[in-house]
């Protein structure tokens, strides 16, 4: 064989070398004959045993070569011994590795393959005679579930009392369970005769149960919005009908087509209702304005609102639990939960389909509202803010207001409907501001027709309006707007002072009295937004005052001004004080003879033309009066006292005073003051 003529030639080549040059790699039976050992097989050694005793005869041909090489080793002189004693021990490690790898050979020839294929086959077979055991156990269970063992009966079922109900929710269920289960099968299932009969009589059971169904609740819609139209008696069909929202969710997943039937006939059946309700409302809420004061024009409003948001809130309620507006029956799984994934998508879904459905039961409601609100604000010069102070606290969520309960928050419908009525209440609010706004100038003309202009009017309306305005949106929601309307009317009034003229009026006096009055309003509202108004206001009053006293109070001692405006000439052209009076022009003499042209009880009547002059300027509704007369009176001592401290500078050992003390002027202003 080609491993054991291997094996001999290369024992021949070893033993014609030295002894000398033995070694025990050249002893060693090369990787070329270990090959020849393994590839060494004949094609009909394809049996695993056969293969076993074959490599057992080689093996014992192989000792007898190695015992005769050992012979033939001993026989040779000097190191062979040592040469021969490794030629050993490595044919010892070579036939103990052959010899692990014929164990490992041998266990797997003794793997038989045929066992675990036997075994898989029989647990695959018990598998399925499991799973069609399951199947066929499914399958009668649906064919033979008993609430749907007698399907002709469910159309007698009595809907009108308690057990009857039960029965057939009972019974509609079941059969809507079955529809869905097989609807889920899979489609061989259907090729069944049994399976295809059973379907025809579960789809006519569940098309006679809804047909069932809808008439009954068709003739209870009609029944009860009959009644309702000769009887207030406030959401009695609630109760009535509540005990068939089962039945409802029932149709909605069954049968589309009679769900939206019912729910139009409920909707147009109690919209008629409603609509004569909330009217009726509006005409006794017209009726008690027409009779009500002024500061309490807004209660009939606030009780048509409160019987709004009771009606609207008690009906969404009922209709989201009746109808199922936020709920999509027919979702996965077929009971009406929703999925986490699409929560927020349904949740929008079921708002959009809330507020359709609400829109359709109260469609005029808006209207109505508004119109009412249209007969407050012409009602009352402030109604526009009344009603929406009075509609924006129900919208903002300040006011529970009858009904507003249940936790519903910004869901509620009520309050979106209201927030249409809330816009239209503001924009009356605003037109009423913009008239005020448009009147400016009006209001001038009518002052300039007056023999005195005084207060002109907008200052007064707008005092009014800043005093309605507080008591009406006190603790409301609505600073904003009403801030902004101030802030609008008090610019506007500032300019309108501001470029306003009277032909018997001094210009001095209309800003004097009416940016005093403006000022006083804006200072009372003690808002941030008016501060900048308010200092301007205060600036131009002050400078309308001034400009006031400088023009008609003068010099009253004319003359003596005169003379001492020489003195101080003089001085400023470097005459000494002291040495003024040796002038011609300044001397002694010529102070007395000027100081003689003013008695004090001429004074006193210049004085009092002066204080009557005032009183014809000022108005009395202005109040300024005495504010003027105290500004000319320090104006006098002022001039007094500078007079006083020249003659005292320039002619200090003359002895000369003016006719005049102060003491003797405060006095001469309060008698005069007071005789007036």
């Amino acid at each position: 064989m080609k491993y054991e003529e291997t094996l001999q030639r290369e024992w021949d080549i070893s033993k014609e070398q030295p002894c000398g040059d033995v070694s025990v790699d050249d002893a060693t039976p090369s990787d070329a004959a270990l090959s020849a050992l393994l590839e060494d097989a004949e094609p009909a050694d394809a049996d695993a045993e056969r293969r076993v005793q074959r490599l057992g005869s080689r093996l014992a041909r192989l000792d007898a070569l190695n015992v005769a090489g050992m012979l033939a080793a001993a026989t040779e002189s000097g190191g062979a011994g040592a040469a021969l004693a490794e030629r050993l021990e490595a044919g010892l490690g070579a036939g103990a590795a052959l010899a692990q790898r014929l164990r490992r050979y041998d266990a797997l020839a003794r793997a038989a393959p045929a066992a675990p294929h036997a075994r898989s086959d029989a647990a695959r077979a018990d598998a399925n005679a499991r799973r069609l055991l399951a199947e066929l156990g499914e399958l009668f269970g649906w064919l033979d579930a008993a609430p749907l063992r007698d399907l002709d009966s469910l159309t007698e079922v009595a809907l009108t009392s308690n057990e009857g109900r039960a029965q057939a929710l009972a019974a509609a269920e079941a059969l809507r369970a079955a529809l869905r289960a097989e609807a889920s099968a899979p489609a061989s299932r259907r090729r069944l005769a049994a399976v295809r009969e059973r379907l025809r009589r579960l789809t006519r059971a569940r098309d006679q149960l809804a047909a069932a169904l809808a008439r009954h609740l068709n003739n209870a819609l009609i029944h009860l919005g009959n009644e309702a139209a000769h009887e207030s008696r406030a959401h009695r069909h609630h109760a009535e009908l509540l005990p068939y929202a089962p039945f409802m969710r029932w149709l909605k997943d069954m049968d589309e087509k009679a769900f939206d039937a019912l729910a139009k006939v409920y909707v147009g059946t109690w919209a008629r209702v409603y609509e004569r309700e909330l009217r009726a409302a509006c005409e006794a809420a017209r009726a008690a304005l027409a009779a009500a004061p002024p500061d309490r024009a807004e209660e009939p409003l606030d009780n048509v609102l409160s019987l709004v948001e009771s009606l609207c809130n008690a009906e969404q309620d009922f209709c989201t639990q009746f109808f199922f507006l936020d709920i999509d029956v027919k979702g996965e799984g077929g009971d009406g939960e929703r999925s986490e994934g699409g929560e927020r998508g349904e949740a929008r879904r079921g708002a959009t389909e809330t507020r359709r459905f609400m829109g359709d039961l109260f469609p005029a409601l808006e209207a109505d509202l508004v119109a009412l609100v249209q007969q407050l604000e012409r009602h009352d010069a402030y109604g526009a803010m009344r009603a929406l102070a009075c509609v924006g606290r129900r919208v903002l969520g300040a006011e529970g207001g009858a009904g507003g309960g249940g936790g519903a928050g910004e869901a509620r419908w009520a309050r979106a409907a209201l927030a249409g009525v809330a816009v239209a209440a503001k924009r009356g609010a605003d037109r009423c501001v913009a008239d005020r706004l448009a009147a400016l100038p009006d209001a001038i003309k009518q002052a300039a027709k007056k023999p005195k202009c005084g207060l002109l009017s907008f200052l007064q309306e707008l005092e009014a309006l800043s005093s309605a305005c507080e008591r009406i949106f006190a603790g409301s929601g609505r600073r904003a707007d009403v801030e902004r309307w101030y802030v609008a009317l008090a610019g506007a009034m500032l300019q309108a002072v501001a470029g306003a003229a009277h032909p018997r009026t001094p210009r001095a006096v209309l800003h004097l009295e009416n940016y005093h009055r403006l000022h006083a309003v804006l200072s009372a509202l003690r808002l941030p937004a008016l501060e900048a108004l308010r200092r301007e206001c205060r600036a131009r009053y002050s400078d309308a005052l001034r400009a006031y006293v400088t023009q008609y109070f003068g010099r009253p001692l004319e003359k003596l001004t005169q003379f001492f405006e020489g003195v101080s000439e003089a001085v400023a052209q470097g005459v000494r004080e002291d040495e003024v009076c040796y002038r011609a022009a300044f001397s002694k003499h010529e102070l007395r003879r000027v100081l003689a042209m003013y008695p004090a009880h001429e004074v006193r009547k210049s004085l009092h033309r002066l204080y009557r002059t005032v009183e014809k300027h000022l108005s009395e509704e202005g109040g300024l009066l005495q504010v003027v007369w105290r500004a000319m009176q320090e104006e006098f001592i002022a001039q007094h006292v500078a007079l006083q401290a020249r003659i005292a500078a320039c002619y200090p050992a003359a002895g000369l005073t003016l006719p005049l003390t102060t003491q003797h002027i405060l006095d001469a202003f309060s008698d005069i003051a007071r005789e007036h």
